[in-house]
């Protein structure tokens, strides 16, 4: 009976041992997948906040360059006022000076009013001297002709004199008139050039506090980028632990890669073919996507970066382990955004196309090898 009991007992420890083990790949799986799940949202966040931030420096040079073409503005606009001012005080020198002429000719035609006036008292006080009794008193025709004609000279002198001052003051009294019209008119203008001035020195204003407000959001978003990154290589450092513990993905449907850049087209296939730069035929370990220098090259699926580097051949390139034996290469970049030892997801930015190495041109050289051996991408990707 007792033997029975511990034959019982045996059977039911090996069978809750056989669920521990069956259900521990379930749970090591379940955190793996949790994590890169969350190492999935924070790169998208990452990317998110970079294009921000880009846009925002974007945002920032336009209105530095528009702050720019404003001072310029001001300074134009100082300028012309200034011009105005200057303007506006001469004339009030020459109205000045138009003045004192128009009081001096005044003085004179007053003088010479007042010297005919006195000449009439004398003639007066003289009694029966009259211009008459000085002609008749002429001993002479001769010298009667003599006496009418420095009258008649005198007479004529004393009138154009007093037309002439007349002539005169009429003529200063109509240009200090035109000068003050013109001085009204700068007077208008500089109000004007005024108001024009505060409205680009108010709009420049403006823009100042809103390259500030730009300015200050660009910084807030770098350190949230800052933190997010951190977080990023923190949670990176999580999963190599957890890989390193044992824990594996749980994958349902095998691998899902994407296509690791957009647009272009397929240069090369895989398979033997013409080289281009060595001019034989030899087997082609990719397939060449021909797209524009500077495109973002994605991973194609999840994984930790192996190795992030260059060389003669593949010029910068990058290479991605994603477990069970399988790796992805992205060939002739032109910058790499990751290093050896980044765990990267699907879809995030790792390099830039270019047409380092040997390479006639930018584009993407792209391969997949499963156990370190090529395999046609196709197999894996749709292009």
């Amino acid at each position: 009976m007792r033997r029975g009991r511990t034959v019982y007992f045996c059977v039911f420890c090996l069978v809750l041992l056989a669920l521990a083990v069956h259900a521990l790949p379930v749970a090591r799986a379940g955190i793996l997948d949790e994590k890169y799940a969350e190492l999935e949202q924070m790169q998208k966040e990452i990317e998110e906040t970079r294009k921000q931030i880009e846009a925002k420096r974007r945002s920032e040079s336009s209105v530095i360059k528009e702050l720019e073409q404003l001072e310029l503005e001001l300074e134009l606009a100082q300028r012309e006022l200034d011009y105005l001012l200057a303007r506006i005080q001469y004339l009030a020198d020459r109205i000045e000076e138009t003045e004192k002429e128009i009081a001096e000719v005044e003085k004179k035609t007053q003088e010479k009013k007042d010297l005919f006036c006195d000449r009439l008292v004398c003639m007066y006080k003289a009694g029966r001297t009259s211009y008459l009794e000085v002609l008749l008193d002429s001993k002479s025709v001769s010298e009667f002709m003599a006496r009418l004609y420095y009258l008649r000279e005198i007479a004529q002198d004393d009138a154009r004199l007093i037309e002439e001052y007349k002539a005169l003051k009429q003529e200063l009294t109509e240009k200090k008139e035109l000068l003050e019209q013109d001085v009204q008119d700068l007077t208008v203008a500089k109000a004007q050039q005024e108001q024009k001035r505060a409205a680009v020195a108010s709009r420049s204003a403006d823009r100042e506090r809103y390259l500030a407000q730009i300015q200050q959001d660009r910084k807030q978003l770098e350190e949230a980028l800052d933190q997010i990154e951190r977080e990023s290589k923190a949670l990176e450092q999580v999963i190599r632990d957890l890989q390193a513990q044992g824990h594996q993905r749980e994958k349902k449907e095998g691998l899902a890669m994407i296509r690791p850049v957009q647009g272009g087209w397929v240069s090369s296939e895989y398979g033997n073919r013409w080289h281009p730069v060595l001019q034989y035929y030899r087997f082609h370990a990719g397939i060449d996507i021909a797209v524009d220098s500077g495109v973002p090259i994605k991973a194609a699926e999840d994984g930790t970066v192996i190795v992030a580097t260059r060389d003669s051949g593949y010029g910068y390139y990058v290479v991605i382990d994603h477990g069970g034996g399988i790796s992805t290469l992205y060939a002739h970049c032109s910058k790499l955004l990751v290093n050896k030892g980044d765990v990267v997801t699907r879809g995030q930015t790792i390099a830039l196309v270019g047409s380092t190495g040997m390479s006639t041109g930018p584009h993407l050289h792209f391969e997949v090898r499963v156990n370190g051996a090529t395999d046609d991408p196709r197999k894996w990707v749709q292009f």
